[in-house]
């Protein structure tokens, strides 16, 4: 039969259907044995840090289809040994020879981009989570653009003030990190823009002090506004997670307390507009995709993030007392 139907069939369509045959034979071959995409993500902190699961999820939305490699800086519970730890991920780096890198918050600039990768390697490198000016790395560079991080504080203020329209006057508690060097330089800059004055910024070393600068605070502010205090030691000198030091806070603070991270209002601070971790990763990755498909890194600027989340602890807003309002309470997330 299948004999029959090639006999009939004319000479030139005859060879035009055997040519189409071995083109394709081939094709899909090499479609099968494309490798795929290789991409380094350095992250500056742990592994379990709550931002970096966020992001890590926005990257391999828009990546899954590439061969990723993840190193965690760990500078939150070692800050000392950055260094160190910067130059084991370039080793890393020659290793693998990414196709792209995804460097995520600022350790991993000054420590690993900045002084191995910018302008010195043709990978495309991609930032995120980078505190509001990316102009202190030099970037964008030949070879490095991505996606700053800016803390929605402003609207922070804005969701408390509607929980708690007696604010007027707010402290800032912060640990002294080079992440939180940023966020002082950003509340700096925009504190004219709020509606409550910052009336005090102190900066605690250790949990021994953090009852101590509380009671300085007390009859000074109607509200704190809390900075990432994660990694800050006990007498024995070990690191505290976020959620223990959030724990303590809420023993010795009795007012409202607001935050950046949806997550360290799940661990008790009262109220957020938080910044996605999900959506830095997910530009990143889209900027990663972008440079390996062959897009020059000049031609993708420097992007922010834009998008925020009202999330509200409805147990801290019990036991302050406080009886939620409607208004408070237009597209939030509550948590216990």
């Amino acid at each position: 039969m299948l004999k029959r139907y090639f006999d009939n069939m004319p000479v030139c369509l005859l060879f035009v259907l055997i040519g189409l045959l071995l083109c394709a034979a081939p094709a899909r071959a090499a479609e099968q044995t494309s490798p795929k995409k290789k991409v380094l993500v350095v992250m500056s902190y742990h592994e379990d840090y709550p931002w970096h699961v966020e992001t890590r999820e926005g990257i391999e939305s828009v990546l899954g289809d590439a061969e990723i490699s993840y190193f965690y800086m760990d500078s939150k519970n070692n800050l000392d040994g950055v260094a160190a730890s910067g130059e084991a991920a370039f080793e890393l780096f020659q290793q693998l020879q990414p196709d792209a890198v995804i460097a995520a918050e600022d350790n991993a600039q000054s420590m690993f981009v900045v002084p191995f990768l910018k302008n010195k390697v043709k990978t495309p490198v991609i930032f995120c989570g980078v505190n509001d000016d990316a102009s202190k790395y030099g970037y964008p560079a030949d070879n490095v653009t991505g996606i700053i991080e800016k803390k929605h504080y402003r609207e922070s203020i804005n969701l408390a003030q509607l929980i708690t329209p007696q604010i007027k006057k707010i402290a800032v508690l912060y640990r002294d990190t080079p992440s939180n060097t940023a966020n002082l330089a950003q509340l700096e800059k925009e504190k004219n823009l709020y509606k409550a004055e910052l009336v005090a910024t102190a900066k605690v070393s250790s949990v021994e002090e953090l009852s101590a600068v509380l009671r300085s605070l007390e009859n000074r502010a109607d509200a704190l506004l809390v900075l990432n205090l994660s990694g800050l030691p006990d007498q024995g000198g070990s690191q505290l997670s976020s959620a223990a030091i959030i724990n303590l806070v809420n023993h010795f603070w009795k007012k409202p307390t607001i935050g950046a991270s949806s997550w360290e209002v799940e661990e008790g601070l009262l109220c957020a507009v938080a910044k996605l971790g999900q959506e830095q990763g997910a530009v990143a990755g889209q900027l990663t995709k972008q440079a390996m498909a062959g897009i020059p890194v000049s031609d993708l600027p420097i992007t922010q993030n834009r998008n925020g989340r009202r999330v509200i602890n409805v147990s801290t807003a019990k036991s302050l007392g406080i009886n939620l309002k409607p208004i408070a309470l237009i597209g939030a997330a509550l948590v216990k």
